[in-house]
């Protein structure tokens, strides 16, 4: 697609827009469903915190790893959110120790900074594992990031790429137990579901 626009001297240029590619839009899990299966590389990002210390020196970490002796909450976050940032990071703060007393273990994916990650987790307080997802890969195969809807699209004050919030229980089974996305940045995660869904799928 071609625009033509004049500047104030009356001079004349031609923009040609790119048309974005669509991309099979990928629906988040559903309660019930199998989790995607997704791996975390330390080349790829930054943990924190380890699991277990016998996994800490290992090279990758799947899905598998992680839901094999707890449950898992595995939630999105960024800084860019704005104020709806530092009120998701809350609710992870008051939630990490719940989860944690039920047998369950906490994952965020964020796509901060090494430094960041670090501030994160001191924030926190709490035994959870943070780790950069690189380029987007375990946001896409969960259904909440897009190229081609971006969230700037639609929501005011957010300027860059970045994933929807959003946060799932996963069971020893792999099965979602709770499914917690947030288009309009409007609501809050149900605590009482989500800590029943880590004692369920322990």
């Amino acid at each position: 697609m071609y625009y033509e626009i004049e500047d104030e001297l009356g001079n004349v240029s031609t923009l040609q827009l790119k048309q974005r590619i669509a991309e099979e839009q990928i629906e988040p899990p559903k309660e019930g469903e199998l989790a995607p299966l997704f791996y975390l590389r330390n080349e790829e990002g930054f943990p924190v915190t380890s699991l277990t210390s016998a996994s800490s020196d290992s090279e990758s970490r799947s899905i598998l790893d992680l839901v094999r002796f707890k449950p898992l909450v595995l939630s999105f976050y960024c800084n860019c959110w704005g104020s709806y940032a530092p009120k998701h990071l809350e609710a992870l703060k008051a939630l990490a120790p719940q989860v944690e007393a039920l047998g369950g273990q906490l994952l965020i994916l964020t796509n901060e900074s090494q430094k960041e990650i670090g501030r994160i987790g001191r924030k926190l307080d709490a035994g959870a594992l943070i780790y950069h997802d690189k380029n987007y890969n375990v946001a896409r195969s969960y259904g909440v990031f897009s190229e081609t809807s971006p969230i700037w699209d639609r929501i005011a004050g957010i300027s860059e790429e970045v994933f929807t919030p959003s946060l799932f229980v996963l069971g020893r089974d792999r099965r979602v137990g709770y499914t917690f996305v947030d288009e309009n940045f409007d609501n809050a995660p149900d605590f009482k579901a989500i800590l029943k869904a880590v004692y369920d799928g322990r």
